[in-house]
């Protein structure tokens, strides 16, 4: 039995970020994730891609180079979404999600980490087999009611 971790162990585990990336139709960029060992979640779906936040990068400023280095895209109307404390073993970390809308053309959108890249209407990302942080985000905007 895996146990999950305390708090204090927390302050010692990864910090992330990642964003819910908007269309101009309300399509949510999803990323099937690789399909390696070595990563977290590997095969499944994210909603909310991003990646660590780097020493002496703030979570604003590490969403936006994640986004541009995974699928060459810029985003506007970044704003916070909310930021979740993970205990569990497998996914232990903190967590900073953002909300945004995508400024690059979709046909411009590429896809440099993960297996491929697609949009979906948020309900529909709901049914997809996911990372589940990513999840736990998407729920929270669903709930919160929060727009662009």
């Amino acid at each position: 039995m895996v146990l999950p971790i305390t708090q204090a162990d927390l302050s010692m585990a990864p910090v992330y970020a990642g964003a819910l990336v908007f269309t101009q139709d309300g399509k949510l960029l999803c990323q099937l994730r690789d399909d390696k060992p070595h990563i977290v979640a590997p095969g499944i779906w994210s909603c909310c891609p991003g990646g660590s936040v780097e020493p002496g990068e703030t979570p604003h400023e590490a969403i936006v180079r994640e986004l541009l280095e995974e699928f060459e895209v810029e985003v506007t109307e970044l704003k916070s979404l909310h930021t979740h404390r993970e205990y569990s073993v497998e996914y232990a970390g903190t967590y900073h999600a953002f909300q945004a809308q995508l400024a690059t053309p979709i046909d411009d959108v590429r896809c440099n980490e993960g297996q491929r890249v697609s949009f979906y209407k948020p309900e529909q990302a709901l049914e997809l087999p996911q990372h589940p942080v990513s999840l736990t985000f998407l729920k929270h905007y669903l709930k919160s009611g929060t727009g662009l």
